[in-house]
């Protein structure tokens, strides 16, 4: 993959996280109040499965020219136009730029990770399984890329023995719906689009809805112990630092949130399961909708010949896009009528020992022939004839070029 397909993908990335963020974030609470806390956590399944949607290979696309075209021709277009030129924007810097910003913000996770670990001081481990902290704040909590319950050095003079059994329950009900390995997907992602501010605000939504369907499910299972349950919460001191990897209780307006939800009565088991229906529905087409609207690849090349694909513009308008396998060597024309001008284009390529491709053109316009290019590339390539403005604006023809090769014809 090309530093220019590496960024292209990137920025296909960027735009579905964004967009399926967004979305969760406007229906996080309605769904919440319509089916339960369960439900709208589960939409945050959503923004991994839009990037698994840009990823999947996308839709074979066919080759064969595209029809196109634009309202009139730009006045700057004229036949002593300059030179055409091979134009090809290096985007590995910014490939660098990225993958620096990623190792910078995977840094400062563990760093915050390291911190509340080392916040706890020596863990002892318990006879029945549990490790217990000197520490008291943020507590209990699921910790560590092997995931442990880590209890408060107060634990069992803080708690009765029924809220005791609450707060567990509560960490083994973050084990058993695997929000650890969930946590580590919201790091890894935070780090990849470690530039878009929208992930960073997603994390700590996500993570908040994480602790409320954790809560509900508790209390489902023990509908009668309410007001234990909020005793529990108010007598947890909340941590004051982030734990990346890990579900701990951290955030004064959550726990406003997590107590006022205990008011609420529980939504019945059919109401839930068509929450469950609807939000899957939902993200299933979003992650179908990511998949379809990626552009198809190109069918497979022959053997031997070359795919050429050209998108034709007058400035920045599109005029058409052409797509065609051609033999080595053979030319093939192609003409077009755009704003009553007849245009007719001449292409002739031959793949070199070395990868490259040398691309002999002809463009005619209305019988006369305007420019001759010749371009050896790789890739990728631009050919320009017009005129460029003092503002940075291109005034005439642009024709990218890319260029595919078949596999080795057999010997």
């Amino acid at each position: 993959m090309t530093a220019g397909e590496s960024w292209s993908l990137l920025a296909e990335t960027t735009l579905a996280t964004t967009v399926a963020v967004l979305l969760v974030l406007a229906l996080r609470r309605p769904v919440r109040h319509a089916f339960g806390a369960g439900v709208a956590y589960g939409l945050w399944a959503m923004v991994p499965l839009m990037i698994l949607g840009v990823l999947l290979p996308a839709a074979v696309a066919p080759m064969f020219p595209a029809q196109g075209g634009a309202a009139q021709l730009l006045d700057a277009m004229t036949p002593s136009a300059s030179l055409p030129d091979q134009g090809r924007y290096d985007f590995a810097w910014l490939i660098w730029v990225w993958a620096s910003g990623a190792m910078t913000m995977a840094a400062i996770l563990s760093w915050q990770q390291y911190r509340f670990m080392a916040g706890l001081g020596p863990l002892r481990r318990r006879p029945d399984g549990y490790y217990q902290s000197v520490a008291t704040r943020g507590l209990p909590a699921v910790v560590g890329w092997w995931p442990r319950i880590v209890l408060p050095g107060d634990f069992v003079q803080r708690y009765s023995p029924l809220e005791r059994e609450l707060v567990l329950s509560h960490e083994h009900e973050h084990l058993r719906r695997g929000d650890l390995a969930a946590s580590l997907v919201a790091v890894l992602l935070r780090c990849l689009f470690w530039f878009n501010p929208v992930m960073h605000t997603a994390d700590r939504w996500f993570r908040h809805d994480q602790e409320l369907a954790c809560d509900a499910a508790v209390l489902r299972r023990f509908p009668h112990q309410r007001q234990s349950y909020a005793r529990a919460l108010l007598k947890t001191q909340l941590a004051d630092q982030p734990l990346p990897l890990g579900c701990h209780w951290f955030g004064f307006h959550l726990a406003k949130e997590r107590l006022a939800m205990l008011s609420r009565p529980s939504h019945s088991p059919a109401r839930r399961l068509f929450g469950w229906f609807s939000v899957a529905m939902l993200v299933a087409s979003a992650a179908a909708t990511a998949w379809a609207t990626q552009p198809g690849d190109p069918a497979a090349v022959p053997p031997g010949k070359l795919l050429l694909e050209l998108a034709v513009k007058m400035g920045k308008e599109p005029v058409r896009d052409i797509r065609i396998v051609v033999v080595p060597g053979v030319p093939h024309e192609e003409r077009f009528e755009y704003a009553g001008q007849s245009w007719d284009t001449r292409w002739t390529a031959v793949q070199l020992d070395d990868g490259t491709v040398d691309l002999a053109t002809r463009l005619e316009r209305n019988g006369e022939i305007l420019a001759e290019p010749r371009i050896v590339l790789r890739d990728e390539a631009s050919i320009r004839i017009g005129n460029e403005t003092s503002t940075g604006d291109f005034h005439g023809l642009v024709i990218d070029l890319r260029v595919s090769a078949g596999a080795p014809p057999e010997s």
